[in-house]
Formats: structure tokens, C-alpha cells, sequence
């Protein structure tokens, strides 16, 4: 935590930061690294409006996270690639693996705690190892078709909400998941659907989307 809100108060001493955002990004640092997320979440939404080219976003996807608000999280983090990719860093990535692996989207998380590995430090880097190893154990044999319909109706409620991105989230999760079986279940039928989607997430790490 101390290590973002660091990065938060150098982010707000930039020139692109507009000056009236800057004390907002401030006070939500210091809020977001005394524990207090809630306080923080409000202070990053007033510098979002204010206009701070994305980075803010940021930082309100990892207030979600640590209020256990891990769907918007995700969306939040979807905007954030989308809207400032050159912010993100290891940490921001650690967060955004919390994010898919509280939502169940463990191959998400796997796919960045692995780019993650130690480039946030010994302390991080411990928990990293420990949630892949955790998450591999989830794998040992394949995933049953029973898990794979389980993200494909998750998909469909949030679907049924407006919410695209979030549902593209568990769709991907489902073909991630089907690559792991001999027979492909619900392969095609959840791309199919993700190709009908008005919208999707940006590429976690670079490269393709499932």
C-alpha cells in the first residue's frame, strides 16, 4: 500500500494532471494507505472527473478491490488499460489479479500474476507464488463441464444488466477453461457470444483476447 501511494503523490506532481486534481490523487493516497478505501474511492472519482487522462481509474479499481467490490473492479480496471495504458504498472497489475480471482476468474488472475512474478518487491512477490500455486491446484484435472456452464450463466446475468464488459470477462474465462478439455465443451458457443458483444476488455498483458 505504501508503495502506491507513493506512486499516487508522484503521479500528482505531473504536468499532465490537471492542478485541481492533484490534491484529490494526494488525499486519496494518504486515505487509500491509512486503510481508509472508501474515503479514498470518493477522492479518485472527484480527480476522475476533474480529468486526469485515466490514471485516476487506476487507483479506483484498487479502492474496489480493497473494498471486496471485485466486478467493478474489473470493469474499472478494463477502462483503465483502455484509457491509460502506459499507467499501469506490477502493483496496479497485482490488484487487477486480486479482481479476476475474486470473481473466480482464476485463469485471468494466473495470466497476470505471472507477468507480475517479483517486480513489486520480496512481499508481493511471495503472495504471487502463493496464489499461482494455489490457483494450479484448481487444475490438476480438467475443469468440469459443470464449472464451464457456471461462467457462462454469470455471463449471461450481467449480460442481461448492460454490463458487456463483465460479462466478455466470464466468457473468456469459459474458453480459457474449454482449451483445457479434449472436447472443447461450450468452446464455440462462448465465442460465439463474445463475438456478439458490444463491447470487451483490452488484452490483459498484450496480445490477443481468447
Amino acid at each position: 500500500m505504501k508503495r502506491l501511494a507513493l506512486c499516487l503523490a508522484l503521479l500528482g506532481l505531473t504536468a499532465a494532471t490537471p492542478p485541481d486534481a492533484t490534491p484529490h490523487l494526494l488525499q486519496g493516497a494518504r486515505h487509500f494507505r491509512e486503510g481508509r478505501f472508501s474515503n479514498a474511492l470518493v477522492e479518485f472519482k472527484v480527480a476522475q472527473r476533474l480529468g486526469t487522462d485515466g490514471e485516476a481509474d487506476w487507483y479506483i479499481a484498487a479502492s474496489l478491490v480493497k473494498l471486496g467490490r471485485a466486478e467493478e473492479a474489473l470493469e474499472a480496471f478494463s477502462t483503465a488499460r483502455k484509457k491509460a495504458p502506459d499507467a499501469r504498472d506490477a502493483l496496479l497489475d497485482y490488484y487487477h489479479a486480486l479482481a479476476c480471482y475474486e470473481a473466480r476468474l482464476y485463469l485471468c488472475a494466473d495470466t497476470l500474476l505471472d507477468a507480475v512474478g517479483d517486480a513489486s518487491g520480496p512481499r508481493i512477490g511471495e503472495q504471487v507464488r502463493k496464489l499461482r500455486t494455489d490457483i494450479s491446484a484448481l487444475f490438476r484435472a480438467a475443469p468440469t463441464p459443470g464449472s464451464i456452464d457456471w461462467y457462462h450463466a454469470r455471463a449471461a446475468q450481467v449480460r442481461a444488466t448492460g454490463r458487456p464488459v463483465l460479462a466478455a470477462h466470464y466468457l473468456e474465462e469459459a474458453v480459457r477453461l474449454a482449451g483445457k478439455r479434449e472436447d472443447r465443451y461450450r468452446l464455440a458457443e462462448a465465442r460465439a457470444v463474445l463475438g456478439a458483444l458490444s463491447e470487451r476488455p483490452a488484452p490483459l498483458v498484450g496480445g490477443d483476447s481468447p
